[in-house]
């Protein structure tokens, strides 16, 4: 027997399971015949069995029948020039060199991919869906690391009120210093090889990415993007980003890069209820010098 796997497996059997549905309560409503008047009890509850089939399995995609996904990619046109390393592998004027200057600790300002796929863009709604109530903030904590005199992730997207565990896996002190405007600082020193990690938990809500930075090692910069709400993601190596459970219709995105600043403040996208909806942006090389 073949084994098709879960996920292909759901999609396959939820628009089966809507289509049985369907048919069942034409055929509850037309009325039962002399023949099938005793089955009436069974017919109803087939419907609702199936119609919480198809529920659970259209759930497992991670969408309802009245949300949908936002998913799209953001390149640059044309070609960029390339920013040379922060610090370079065996500079010894660097701080710390024999732990920062091992490596080339690149710019991270611009990341462009062999495609033209621009990396560590936010793209998120400004505030929730009129409506949406969210849910809590995940109990899991998110990780901001720092290795080889790096912030890792370099961007990243973060709920008010999760916790986010600051750590560290060089063999020196660091010292993380969040720059928010609304919510209350964070500023600590990161002790050398801490695996354990610092809490930190954003209190409020930000319009922007939070630059942090390291003030042992001034190179040493991220962005924390803080939301009250799960529409917010950040482009990966290829540009590539995905927004799961938006409520269908139309809605207002923010495109935000920390060299370009706003890419566009009002950037529309009609989401389809059940669906993947695709958005492809394109940005002038020039706009990131």
């Amino acid at each position: 027997m073949i084994r098709l796997p879960k996920r292909l497996a759901l999609w396959c059997a939820a628009p089966l399971l809507i289509i049985l549905s369907t048919f069942l309560l034409f055929r509850h409503a037309v009325g039962p015949t002399a023949a099938n008047a005793s089955d009436v009890s069974v017919t109803v509850r087939e419907v609702a069995q199936l119609d919480q089939a198809a529920i659970l399995a259209q759930a497992a995609l991670g969408q309802t029948s009245s949300t949908g996904t936002l998913v799209g990619v953001i390149t640059v046109d044309g070609k960029p020039a390339a920013l040379a390393p922060k610090v370079k592998k065996g500079d010894m004027s660097a701080k710390d060199a024999a732990i920062c200057a091992a490596n080339d600790v690149p710019d991270e300002s611009l990341v462009v991919g062999a495609k033209g796929g621009l990396a560590n863009v936010f793209v998120y709604l400004q505030a929730a869906p009129t409506g949406h109530k969210a849910d809590a903030p995940p109990k899991e904590p998110a990780v901001f690391d720092q290795m080889g005199c790096r912030f890792l992730p370099h961007a990243m997207v973060i709920r008010m009120g999760q916790q986010v565990l600051v750590k560290s896996g060089d063999a020196i002190a660091h010292n993380t210093h969040t720059n928010p405007l609304r919510s209350t600082p964070f500023n600590q020193v990161v002790k050398p090889e801490d695996r354990v990690g610092i809490p930190l938990v954003y209190d409020k809500t930000e319009r922007l990415p939070v630059k942090v930075v390291c003030d042992l090692h001034s190179w040493m910069t991220a962005y924390h993007l803080v939301l009250d709400h799960p529409f917010g993601a950040v482009t990966d190596a290829d540009g590539k980003f995905e927004i799961k459970n938006l409520p269908a219709g139309k809605h207002t995105f923010v495109i935000w890069q920390e060299r370009a600043g706003y890419l566009n403040r009002t950037q529309m996208a009609d989401v389809a209820a059940g669906k993947s909806t695709e958005l492809k942006l394109s940005f002038p090389a020039e706009k990131f010098k």
